[in-house]
């Protein structure tokens, strides 16, 4: 399979863009993502698509109905990919929480998340489990966020930069795969 890419001239203007649309089709385009490839749709969607977590990154294990939000977990394309072979996703995605460049998906309030932590946030909800349920991150869970730097983000940041941690959380995740 392949993929539609359009690319927008910023020089651009108004005028000539909509007459680029219009040479498209009378009806409205709609741009599917389309490719077999883990890793190429993780780069369209963590780097390419970006989009807000709206503070859904965790998984509610508590069974309350959540209004359905515009977050990047609702996306189709993020189903798609959440939806592809279980043990491939895992082990990709720990292959990911070493990596701390900025992506162009962010939380909010706070950040754009880090490619280790956008890894872990997708795990989350591919395997229906939270980081700080598993009983060594757990002292996190109930932890008092106290401004823009002491709060969830910063916290898994923390655990990822460290390589003790980050291998505990990785043993975890593969271990939560099983189940």
């Amino acid at each position: 399979m392949s993929f539609l890419s359009i690319k927008i001239n910023k020089n651009q203007s108004k005028k000539e863009l909509k007459a680029e649309v219009i040479q498209l089709g009378e009806k409205e385009a709609t741009i599917t993502i389309q490719t077999d490839s883990i890793s190429k749709l993780w780069e369209i969607l963590v780097f390419e698509k970006g989009g807000c977590l709206v503070g859904e990154q965790y998984v509610n294990k508590k069974g309350l109905k959540r209004a359905k939000r515009p977050t990047v977990f609702n996306e189709t394309s993020w189903k798609r990919f959440s939806n592809k072979e279980k043990e491939k996703l895992t082990e990709f995605l720990i292959t990911k929480f070493s990596d701390t460049i900025k992506t162009n998906v962010h939380t909010c309030p706070f950040f754009v998340t880090t490619t280790g932590e956008i890894a872990v946030y997708s795990l989350q909800h591919i395997l229906k489990n939270n980081w700080f349920d598993f009983s060594e991150f757990e002292k996190y869970k109930n932890k008092e966020t106290k401004n823009a730097t002491e709060q969830p983000q910063m916290w898994l940041q923390k655990i990822l930069k460290n390589e003790k941690s980050r291998k505990k959380l990785a043993e975890l995740f593969k271990e939560e795969l099983k189940k």
